[in-house]
């Protein structure tokens, strides 16, 4: 049986180019994205349009999020712009080049108080990165770990792209009824996390009963068996009376500095859910392959400075491309299809900017033109064909 996944990659306003496609795709295949599509993934933009589909939201709905709200989520262009006052104020002259309040504003509005676990048509992947614990955040709707967390909120840690967006501060809490314990161990109750290392680092305070008012950090957890290893002995074993609140704090940027293309992690996922990868088929959807040079004098010649801002775009086009070389490399040529087209005017004539945040009415219509050009190209609508028999 043949296990279907679509991946997004990140790219800010661009986002607008896949969705674009996706409305497209959908009338091909003749049924709601999220019905057809086992796993879907996204990183960045390519998170928001990954949630979206994967909650029920239409692609036309999706194009009409970009095409409407994209300016309040990048509302001026310049850094100099007085509405950035207020964040030189808060953060300094180096601070972000937005306030995250547009964003999580619409968000909200579209996810509304939608969870993780609220998902069950297929499964969603969101990636993101912690900067404290200096490794990924992979979210994901069919785990309990995180499976409180509001999609909005994914969406937000997985958005928040550095030099654009301050980091997103992440609180996670869980409480509950140990099953019991030993000197150097607890067992949480069976709601917990199911795999091995859920906890990993967090803090574990006894809130009540037996051993009441002793905090440890959590050093290992046994998945299988919900046991938590602590890094000192307890004074007081818990035991069944015990309650128990974990918690921990994550500072978490967009995933794209990791993964802007996070095709080669939801195979990863497929493929630890049990699949063989010749049961895989899969669709990545890019969000335009940058075009501006930077020529070999800069890249020589270039300090902290000058690199600040283009080295993020350096970043996420070299994340892509390596993962789907990755992608490529695992699964058969007629089952994988990546849908990406460079940001020049070859196509429509017209001008496509290389910006996440270029949110101009003018750019969206030409990046949405484009992307209507592209799709409905004989070869890649061969390809499509072809990748669907799956």
């Amino acid at each position: 049986m043949t296990f279907r996944i679509l991946s997004f990659d990140g790219g800010g306003i661009r986002g607008v180019i896949a969705a674009t496609m996706l409305a497209t795709i959908e009338k091909m295949i003749g049924q709601p994205l999220n019905q057809y599509f086992n796993l879907i993934a996204g990183t960045s933009t390519g998170a928001v349009l990954a949630a979206g589909i994967a909650t029920g939201l239409q692609p036309s709905q999706m194009v009409e999020l970009y095409q409407r709200k994209g300016s309040r989520i990048f509302p001026y262009r310049s850094i100099w712009s007085p509405q950035r006052a207020g964040l030189v104020l808060q953060y300094g002259i180096s601070a972000p080049k937005y306030s995250d309040n547009g964003l999580i504003s619409v968000l909200k509005e579209e996810f509304k108080y939608t969870k993780l676990s609220d998902i069950t048509s297929t499964n969603l992947l969101v990636t993101a990165y912690d900067t404290i614990g200096r490794e990924p955040l992979i979210f994901k709707s069919w785990r309990k770990i995180f499976g409180d967390l509001p999609v909005w909120e994914a969406c937000v840690c997985s958005a928040s792209a550095p030099t654009f967006f301050p980091a997103h501060k992440l609180d996670r809490k869980e409480e509950g009824k140990a099953q019991g314990g030993e000197i150097n161990t607890i067992t949480l109750s069976p709601e917990a996390a199911d795999d091995n290392g859920d906890y990993n680092q967090m803090l574990i305070e006894l809130i009540g009963g037996t051993g009441r008012g002793q905090t440890r950090t959590i050093i290992g957890y046994r998945g299988a068996i919900h046991q938590a290893i602590v890094d000192e002995p307890w004074a007081v074993v818990p035991d069944n009376t015990s309650i128990y609140r974990v918690t921990k704090v994550y500072s978490v940027i967009d995933g794209g500095v990791g993964a802007n293309n996070p095709t080669a992690c939801a195979i990863a996922e497929a493929l630890r859910l049990g699949y063989e990868p010749n049961d895989l088929s899969v669709l990545s959807v890019g969000t335009g392959s940058l075009t501006r040079e930077i020529p070999l004098e800069s890249a020589q010649q270039w300090g902290a400075t000058q690199w600040a801002l283009p080295i993020l775009d350096v970043i996420f086009d070299a994340s892509s491309d390596i993962n789907n070389y990755i992608a490529k490399q695992i699964i058969q040529d007629n089952r994988y299809l990546r849908l990406q087209f460079r940001l020049d005017s070859k196509l429509t004539g017209k001008r496509l900017s290389d910006d996440i945040d270029d949110a101009s009415p003018v750019n969206i219509a030409n990046l949405v033109e484009a992307a209507r050009v592209y799709i409905s190209q004989r070869p890649v609508q061969e390809a499509l064909m072809n990748l669907l028999k799956y």
